[in-house]
């Protein structure tokens, strides 16, 4: 397996980057671990690691931090924010570990952190050095600039991927792609976000997060699952944004994944807004739609 670590990770900060690249150091190797199956095995090392990444992550934030303050980073408390909540999330996982230890659950972890730290690395660490705000406030005409903007966000700006083309699209009852990602954001209200995605571009954002294949869809494990899951939480924060013009922190997100097909049926959403995204890796759909 190729290292996790890139050199396109590097921020140009000499201690904010060999911090970062530590830490993905121990994700990898977690990784190899539960890749193994040797996980119950290697229980004791897979928990030492852990309580590491939860030391290290909060030291290096701080260090982050620091700079920030140092550099008068306009987005300063917008990113502490972030730091804080996901810092809860990992110690999270650290007390269902220490409860309960399982196969699952590791994986879940490691995929959820794979996922944000390579994205807040790539898209909000680089911000800081050329004083760019985390999240640039915007308000839109209707929902589908609404939604181009968010397609633009994940795939152009976090992940390298040009949109060739778009097409709007009334939801008639299914949100097409090979994988399915359903992500509910309460905030100030509750919103319904689905995300349909090609096999191809699905392998194609697994492997920028992760430098690894993505196996058949069908089969699938928690790592693969969570990372895609988690692509759905960090583009629909940034969604949540625009949507109730005030801060990201705080959401709760309830979400799942499907694969090949997904109708929705807790929810009535008919007339919403689906705008299909074509990419030279496929396609990608985007549906919007505020609950009652």
């Amino acid at each position: 397996m190729a290292g996790l670590w890139k050199e396109d990770y590097r921020i140009g900060v000499d201690i904010i980057d060999e911090q970062h690249r530590q830490l993905f150091n121990k994700i990898e190797h977690l990784l190899e671990i539960a890749k193994s199956g040797s996980w119950e095995k290697n229980r004791q090392e897979c928990m030492e690691t852990i309580d590491f990444l939860v030391k290290y992550t909060i030291i290096h934030f701080e260090t982050e931090e620091k700079f920030q303050r140092e550099k008068g980073y306009v987005s300063f408390d917008d990113h502490v924010k972030i730091h804080r909540e996901f810092t809860n999330t990992v110690l999270v996982y650290k007390d269902l570990l220490n409860n309960n230890f399982s196969a699952k659950t590791l994986k879940s972890f490691i995929g959820t952190l794979l996922a944000w730290l390579v994205n807040h690395v790539c898209v909000c660490d680089k911000k800081i050095i050329k004083n760019i705000p985390i999240r640039p406030m915007e308000s839109f005409a209707d929902t589908e600039s609404f939604i181009k903007s968010v397609g633009n966000k994940l795939l152009t700006e976090m992940y390298d991927i040009p949109i060739r083309s778009t097409k709007r699209c009334i939801y008639k009852g299914d949100v097409e792609g090979a994988v399915i990602i359903r992500t509910i954001a309460e905030g100030k209200g509750r919103h319904l976000f689905l995300y349909g995605i090609s096999d191809k571009l699905a392998e194609c954002l697994y492997h920028k997060i992760s430098g690894m294949s993505l196996p058949h869809l069908d089969f699938m494990d928690e790592i693969e699952q969570s990372a895609l899951m988690e692509i759905g939480n960090i583009i629909t924060t940034y969604a949540m944004g625009s949507i109730e013009e005030s801060s990201t922190t705080g959401i709760q997100f309830k979400n799942s994944l499907h694969v090949h097909e997904y109708n929705e049926t807790e929810h009535n959403i008919t007339n919403s807004v689906i705008l299909e995204i074509a990419t030279d890796y496929g396609k990608m759909e985007i549906l919007y739609s505020p609950l009652k």
